[in-house]
């Protein structure tokens, strides 16, 4: 009982840790995306980008920290060839430097990318310490942390930056008037939510029906690309995202 007690309480980072036959444990960057909270599979991969650079300067082995690895096949087995076609997910098997680079340099104003950081950061200090039996964080470490503070001053201007133009373009979608009506278009944007046409008629026919439940008919409004679309309640759109897949 105590031990499933502890289990339950283990950090949801130990959870998706994978271990190699040879012991060297690792992380999927598919599977921290979910935890770091990036909705866009292409969005993390920018971070990935920006923390192999980060390893490079600092003399690490990027090809063996950052283990590039095949999309999964409908078997279930991965393939190992490197080559990715469409609709191919592609993924990274992080060793523990590589996710602690990952999480910081993500975005500083996600309560999960921190959590993301304070963990690798206790991760990695504990095992540098029981690894070269000194006392205090790597030299590596180190010149990352003190490059954290530009870097994060960086990426909140970007992202207050983004932030505004994602707010631009969903007015562009919205009614004006005293109620919160939108598209699901200008919702996706201004919630950083997928844009992808087909997925938007998928959650427009969804909220449609929300809608229609409670004796509600959806809104008009011009948009200059798509000509007339539906309007809904900001609640309707909510819940109609959460249901669709």
């Amino acid at each position: 009982m105590r031990a499933l007690q502890l289990a339950e309480y283990r950090s949801p980072f130990d959870r998706i840790m994978q271990t190699r036959p040879d012991g060297t444990e690792f992380w999927s960057a598919r599977q921290l995306q979910g935890l770091m909270a990036y909705s866009k599979w292409q969005n993390l991969a920018t971070v990935v980008a920006r923390a192999m650079q980060a390893a490079s300067n600092t003399g690490m082995d990027v090809a063996r920290e950052f283990v590039q690895v095949g999309p999964v096949t409908e078997s279930g087995n991965r393939q190992a060839n490197g080559r990715f076609g469409a609709g191919d997910r592609e993924d990274y098997e992080l060793s523990r430097k590589a996710a602690y680079l990952v999480a910081m340099n993500g975005d500083p104003n996600k309560p999960e990318v921190a959590a993301a950081q304070a963990y690798f950061a206790e991760r990695t200090v504990q095992a540098e310490v029981v690894e070269a039996n000194v006392a205090g964080m790597p030299e590596w470490v180190r010149h990352q942390m003190a490059a954290l503070v530009q870097v994060g001053r960086l990426e909140a201007e970007q992202q207050r930056q983004a932030s505004q133009l994602r707010e631009v373009a969903a007015r562009m979608d919205a009614i004006e008037g005293a109620h919160d009506w939108y598209s699901a278009l200008a919702y996706a944007r201004l919630n950083e939510l997928p844009t992808d046409r087909v997925y938007l008629q998928r959650v427009g026919a969804r909220a449609g029906r929300l809608l229609r439940a409670e004796g509600l008919e959806p809104g008009k409004t011009q948009h200059p690309a798509y000509g007339t679309v539906n309007t809904y309640p900001e609640w309707v759109l909510e819940r109609a995202f959460a249901d669709t897949t």
